[in-house]
């Protein structure tokens, strides 16, 4: 591994097996994906020739959800970044509860580690951000990345000035490809059957899509930065890191660099500490929601650190930040109150009012979501301990999958902004899950009311 050192930058391949150069045209991104159908292809015929010529009959469906098959996928998907892997990171947090624990684990491989670009490419992005004299502003810059993940690899260097900074370089090509690459993957997914079939596709890549364009968008990212580390001042329990300005542009977001384990590595922390991580986690969603009213609504674990030493949780991205409006925020508030007081009438008005319920729904659909709904919030209700992993709302989605299968094509999903909502709290609630968090949510909510 070489540093940076007053005398200039030595960019040599670290490790060739952990870097691939990023397409970074549509062209090749299109080619990059066909190769992977036809591999995909091409691995299920050849153990459907096998299948046959044993005798057997052939499952084509399991065949292309086979082991094989999908750590291609998810290779393939790492090696493209950009929407491709966005979309697996999406895909691995709306179905990984629903799936084989074999497939989940491939899948959420997705969330916290992809590719990095080899260092020529690397030194190409720099020079065209900073110019060709950056190296002079740095004691030393790390070419091997810390983190890598769908639109952008973090590198840690520390300045002349002494500061030791988390630098964010964005892939190149990612931010023109998003939309020809969202309209490629809903024609490979549509014609392969690799997604699950209960997963709302178009939904999903919409969000994606959605989501990506604003998370390329790191002056943007810069703003929201600077405006959560105000916001969380008087909030002891969390940290954000501060903006360096002067490094930030357009495709490089530069910060503090802050110390700490991610949020799926804390699971071996004491009740007590995953208990209090969770509930901290809850307490910002609500004040997002109702006092902010600006949420960061991207729920990867890789999003947050806690430091161990000083008991903080440190938020780290907030390329998938928005505004929630004013009259959003208060019908979140009247389905608060209406599920505080157990009142299923005004549950269902508040429902349809979010449009998370919508006049398109058969009535049998409406009661299963409506049953879904009162299961999750029955510890609110009946002001309990909020137990997480009693609360069966996976076994119950199981339950009724067909009936979702079934009618996933006729209902109509929520705006994108209640969407994002949605998907940042059912984030956090299979992350408190997962840590077999035991909290009293009662107290937080009470004060929102």
């Amino acid at each position: 591994m070489q540093l940076l050192q007053a005398t200039g930058m030595e960019f040599n391949d670290y490790n060739r097996a952990n870097s691939f150069r990023i397409p970074s045209t549509r062209f090749s991104r299109l080619m990059n994906l066909g190769s992977m159908t036809v591999g995909i292809a091409g691995n299920v015929l050849v153990s459907a020739a096998t299948q046959f010529a044993k005798g057997k009959r052939t499952d084509f469906q399991g065949l292309l959800l086979s082991q094989a098959n999908l750590l291609r996928f998810v290779k393939s998907l790492s090696q493209m970044r950009g929407a491709a892997m966005k979309v697996g990171q999406l895909l691995s947090l709306e179905a990984g509860e629903f799936i084989s624990p074999q497939v989940s684990e491939i899948l959420s491989s997705l969330r916290n580690q992809g590719y990095a670009i080899p260092p020529s490419q690397l030194k190409e992005v720099l020079i065209e951000n900073w110019g060709d004299g950056f190296s002079k502003m740095f004691e030393h810059f790390d070419p091997h990345p810390i983190a890598a993940a769908s639109i952008g690899q973090v590198h840690k260097c520390r300045t002349k000035q002494g500061e030791d900074l988390a630098i964010k370089v964005q892939y190149p090509g990612v931010r023109d490809s998003i939309d020809s690459d969202i309209k490629n993957l809903m024609f490979l997914f549509k014609n392969t059957g690799i997604v699950p079939p209960f997963v709302d596709l178009e939904s999903l890549l919409e969000a994606g899509r959605a989501q990506l364009h604003r998370e390329t968008d790191y002056v943007l990212e810069g703003r929201f930065l600077k405006e959560f580390f105000g916001l969380l001042s008087n909030y002891p329990e969390f940290e954000v890191p501060q903006l360096n300005k002067k490094l930030t542009t357009s495709n490089i977001l530069a910060m503090e660099f802050k110390n700490g384990i991610t949020l799926d590595r804390v699971s071996s922390l004491s009740q007590i500490k995953r208990n209090r991580i969770v509930y901290c986690l809850m307490k910002l969603l609500f004040a997002e929601i109702f006092e902010f009213k600006i949420i960061q609504t991207d729920p990867n674990y890789a999003n947050f650190l806690f430091d161990k030493e000083r008991n903080k949780i440190i938020l780290l991205d907030f390329g998938a930040t928005q505004k929630i409006e004013a009259d959003v925020s208060e019908r979140f508030r009247a389905l608060l109150q209406a599920t505080w007081q157990d009142h299923r009438p005004d549950i269902e008005n508040a429902l349809y009012s979010l449009k998370i319920l919508h006049t398109s729904f058969p009535p049998h659909l409406k009661e299963i979501f409506i049953e879904l709904f009162l299961n999750v919030t029955k510890p609110i209700r009946e002001k309990e301990l909020y137990v997480f992993r009693k609360i069966k709302i996976v076994e119950k989605i199981q339950e009724h999958m067909q009936d979702l299968i079934s009618y996933q094509k006729t209902v109509r999903i929520p705006d994108l902004d209640v969407l994002f909502i949605q998907r940042k709290i059912g984030g956090l609630y299979f992350l408190a899950r997962n840590l077999n968090a035991e909290i009293d949510l009662n107290e937080i909510l009470k004060d929102h009311l």
